[in-house]
């Protein structure tokens, strides 16, 4: 309850601090959703965190498929254990990067619990606007090229392609051209500052994936650091 209560606090003063525009700029990316796309969708989330998205995508879309990542072992059990009672959910302790390999990730915690910022990339303008958010640990992580595991799939196309990955949804994408081409639509964390070292900024990612064949059809970019935009494939 105390943490919940600090946790409340902080976003307050978030709020005050980094929303620059007005809240019809916010997504209603689950209505969305809901009204759009078909229960026998399959949807590719990274990563599932606590696991919360992940069983409101199996309740969705269930008469589909979910594929979820999380590299990070506290969150990827409590994925696994939160959605256990669901079929037609697989999730793989995996971090989603340009290549297969194993990197290290840097741990993000607040007030002396876990916290959804951890990334692959090193933190740089992220300690400035949320500095009650620490990276005091680095642990090494199983890492898996897109392409690749798509591969070992059955899966033609995929309807929904959800990247909460921190920094490093350009480098993932650009990097799995296939799967990329077999997504109808995708909804993506974007940088706006260098939130994490050498991040692609949202501009240079926005021209990739406008040059890839994508149309932005929906955004949320409140805040001055990071922001998530929902994008549909114009050639599928």
């Amino acid at each position: 309850m105390i943490q919940d209560k600090f946790r409340v606090a902080y976003f307050t003063q978030l709020y005050k601090e980094c929303y620059i525009s007005s809240v019809d700029r916010m997504l209603d990316i689950k209505g969305w959703i809901q009204h759009t796309l078909p229960k026998n969708g399959i949807v590719v989330e990274a990563g599932t965190a606590d696991g919360n998205d992940t069983v409101w995508f199996a309740n969705h879309f269930s008469e589909g498929k979910v594929y979820g990542f999380e590299p990070y072992e506290n969150y990827y059990h409590m994925s696994r254990a939160k959605t256990a009672q669901y079929p037609n959910v697989e999730i793989a302790p995996f971090a989603l990067d340009a290549r297969t390999g194993k990197r290290q990730f840097y741990l993000s915690d607040m007030n002396g619990g876990d916290w959804g910022s951890s990334s692959l990339l090193k933190p740089k303008e992220h300690l400035e606007v949320h500095p009650a958010i620490t990276f005091k640990n680095v642990a090494e992580v199983q890492t898996i090229n897109l392409d690749e595991w798509f591969q070992t799939k059955d899966i033609d196309t995929v309807t929904l392609l959800w990247l909460d990955i921190q920094g490093s949804e350009p480098d993932v994408l650009m990097n799995s051209p296939t799967i990329l081409k077999r997504t109808k639509y995708l909804y993506t964390e974007v940088s706006l500052i260098e939130t994490y070292e050498n991040v692609v900024l949202w501009d240079e990612f926005r021209a990739f994936l406008e040059a890839s064949g994508f149309q932005i059809i929906g955004e949320e970019l409140p805040w001055r650091d990071m922001g998530n935009i929902l994008l549909r494939n114009t050639r599928l």
